[in-house]
């Protein structure tokens, strides 16, 4: 992610007066508390309103109507006889629509009648869709007439992303006077990269009253009548429906998604509403970008394109939709860095961060149009790949993708370990972008025991583990492809890897793994969830990892819901800290993965009961991108995080991830095989039906049951695939 502004008050860190980066005066920025808020999305736009479905008019929480970063309406008010109605229901569950029931309050007519409390009842509906549509139904459910005036107040102030979050800009555009005819309102702006852009409210009936900032109708109601007032708000693309049709067509694009994935079916009804919900999260986040689809990372501050994310994504959902991955990587190739650019942090071979169209960014004020920060990305890439083809064995991708193969792994050799000692690291004196470039990418996020920050090069604990894994899930791919010697040479780098890890990363004294070694190769010896995520490589001696499963299952690191990023033994702790002791959904899920390969099924266990728990607690069963790391009490549900993204697509693919890890799925599609490890249902899942699971080009069907402690399998295939039930988790480990 980008850009961060969710520092905390620390103790007081070391030379302050000379790194006064550490001194940040915000925990998140400029933008308030929006967890309560209600988001839809739908492509390039997104909307974030309050609880009501309003964006007050100078709101500070971010609130409003986006398109491609700007945000075009920044005030969206509905007011009824002057006043906000009573709020009867509201929800943004589908993803791409709103509904509210509204009602009146309590009033007197002149002569003398009382109107009593919400028998004057507004429904409302909008569907986001290349702009919104908004229809209100207003029903007089009095035994008389009845007059009122609904009204609405509009601004458009076209503020970037990073504006909205508190980016002080350097150049300004121009914003010119709203133009107003009889039934509409159209606000313009002119953007410093020499763009305008466009919000058009059009109106089906002409409001009695309109201006730049209002329009207002006055309406009589007889007894049991409804009115309707209808509108769209159209942004800059052209509308391609007719008015009324997105939602149709909308409700058929979901059902196909849904069907695009294998079926997940348990005993447990919440757990399938649970990953439901995660597999409709993952629609609101799919875009086409020129006909290349993708996920976006999350709403709202991270609606675009994330290397690292949509890898991770791509990752977790592999097993149940495998085009994800292949959409995934086809994209990123395709954006791959050609050249050095020391303000976007490209470098030939090395793959994207982050991609963005805001106004700032497409200037160069900020560097993230196409930005690639990011240590992980490429081995991220390069296992995502190596991954996609034992899924699905499908050459004809992997030969087409073999040149940024090629040169991913050529800039891990070179501009990626820049000082030769065979350890991926990164700079923390980037020009303008982010100062760490792993997955805790906040200024905050990688420190020593003391509080004092970790200065660069920084080489990350699990960013090693990425880089093992790419090497030993790649040289089956090149054998398969006829390059013994590839192979070879990728297993090789993978062992002394694994040697010199051991040896520089291993604490003998505390018996666990350092966070990271800094520029003079000293470790970070915190406990830090990044230990967790080193066991998903296998990179780790198998006789040391029972260590690290102990320290990650400790008060101070697990807190009931989940691993937190860091222990809350650690100076630099704090529980709303974005790295410093939040816990991630999608952090626990990879974790849980490694600890599955090490043969820790009890533990995997614990963590799926967690996160499903803490699921259970939030609106629509919607895990955010994180939560608090507070412990969990009898009584308390997790602590929700100000201004966290939802929906945030690796947190959308975490239930997945742990679904693998429970049933200890591990391909061969090359060879027609797949692999069940020893799989272990939890307590509260007694059956789980898998049906339609890609492997090559067959289908495999898997029913798992839970009788007296014990999970059994059947299996039903559709084709020449050898499900083999094992006992280890074959070739990660076998170096």
């Amino acid at each position: 992610m980008t850009g961060r502004y969710h520092s905390l008050r620390r103790r007081a860190p070391l030379n302050s007066e000379e790194r006064k980066w550490e001194q940040l005066p915000d925990v998140f920025g400029r933008v308030e508390d929006i967890s309560d808020t209600l988001i839809t999305r739908e492509q390039g736009q997104f909307l974030l309103t309050d609880a009501t479905g309003d964006i007050p008019r100078a709101n500070k929480r971010g609130l409003g109507l986006y398109s491609h970063d700007t945000r075009h309406l920044s005030s969206f008010e509905f007011l009824l006889d002057g006043a906000p109605p009573l709020m009867l229901l509201s929800t943004a569950d589908s993803g791409f629509t709103q509904e509210q029931v509204l009602g009146n309050y309590r009033s007197v007519q002149e002569e003398g009648r009382v109107i009593g409390r919400c028998t004057i009842e507004i429904t409302r509906q909008r569907v986001l869709n290349r702009g919104l549509e908004e229809s209100l139904q207003i029903t007089n459910y009095n035994t008389f007439p009845v007059s009122i005036r609904p009204s609405y107040f509009f601004d458009a102030d076209f503020a970037d992303i990073f504006e909205v979050r508190g980016h002080q800009r350097k150049q300004a555009g121009n914003l010119s006077p709203a133009e107003v005819t009889e039934r509409s309102i159209c606000y313009r702006y002119w953007g410093a990269d020499g763009v305008w852009r466009r919000t058009l409210i059009a109106f089906d009936q002409p409001p009695d009253e309109i201006d730049a900032t209002r329009a207002v109708y006055e309406l009589s109601l007889g007894p049991r009548e409804t009115k309707d007032i209808h509108f769209r708000i159209l942004l800059d693309e052209p509308e391609e429906s007719e008015p009324g049709s997105a939602l149709r067509r909308l409700h058929g694009e979901y059902s196909k998604w849904h069907a695009g994935f294998a079926r997940i079916r348990t005993d447990n009804e919440v757990f399938n509403e649970v990953v439901s919900r995660s597999i409709s999260d993952l629609r609101v986040l799919w875009t086409n970008l020129n006909g290349l689809p993708y996920i976006a990372a999350g709403t709202p501050w991270y609606a675009t394109l994330f290397g690292r994310d949509s890898i991770i994504t791509a990752l977790q959902t592999l097993p149940f939709s495998p085009e994800i991955a292949r959409d995934t990587l086809v994209l990123l190739a395709k954006s791959q860095g050609q050249t050095i650019d020391a303000f976007r942090c490209e470098e030939p071979g090395k793959i994207l961060h982050e991609m963005r169209e805001d106004e700032l960014s497409v200037i160069g004020e900020l560097p993230y149009e196409r930005y690639y920060g990011s240590a992980d990305s490429t081995p991220l890439f390069l296992l995502l790949a190596a991954e996609y083809f034992h899924w699905t064995a499908d050459r004809d991708l992997i030969e087409i993708l073999m040149p940024a193969i090629s040169a991913g792994l050529r800039w891990l050799h070179t501009h990626g370990d820049p000082d030769g000692d065979g350890f991926l690291e990164y700079a923390t004196d980037a020009l303008g972008g982010l100062r760490n470039q792993g997955w805790k990418d906040s200024i905050e996020g990688v420190m020593h025991s003391d509080g004092s920050l970790c200065e660069g090069p920084i080489s990350l604990v699990e960013v090693q583990g990425y880089v093992y894994a790419a090497y030993l899930r790649l040289a089956p791919l090149f054998e398969a492809l006829g390059d013994e010697a590839k192979a070879g040479e990728l297993r090789r780098s993978a062992a002394t890897l694994r040697r010199r890890f051991n040896r520089a990363f291993w604490l003998p004294d505390l018996k666990r793994l350092a966070m990271a070694l800094d520029g003079k190769k000293r470790p970070s010896e915190v406990m830090s969830s990044n230990a967790g995520q080193a066991l998903w490589s296998g990179i780790l001696r198998p006789d040391r990892a029972p260590f690290v499963r102990d320290a990650l299952f400790q008060n101070d690191m697990f807190s009931g819901w989940g691993i937190r990023t860091l222990s809350s033994d650690a100076i630099s702790y704090y529980p709303l800290g974005y790295h410093v002791g939040t816990v991630w959904p999608h952090d626990n899920g990879i974790i849980a993965l490694g600890l599955k390969r090490y043969g820790f099924d009890n533990e995997v266990n614990e963590i799926a009961t967690a996160l499903f728990d803490a699921a259970r607690e939030f609106p629509s069963y919607r895990l955010p991108e994180l939560f608090g790391g507070q412990p969990r009490s009898e009584y308390q549900p997790p602590v929700p995080y100000p201004v966290a993204c939802r929906p945030q697509a690796w947190t959308a693919g975490a239930q997945l991830h742990l679904l693998q890890a429970m049933l200890g799925l591990y391909p061969d599609a090359a060879n027609k095989r797949l692999y069940v490890i020893r799989p272990r249902l939890p307590y509260w899942l007694k059956s789980v039906h898998i049906g339609g699971l890609q492997v090559g080009t067959e289908k495999v069907d898997l029913r798992f049951y839970l009788q007296r402690g014990r999970t059994s399998v059947a299996v039903e295939t559709s084709g020449d695939v050898n499900v083999v039930l094992a006992s280890s988790w074959r070739r990660f480990l076998e170096h």
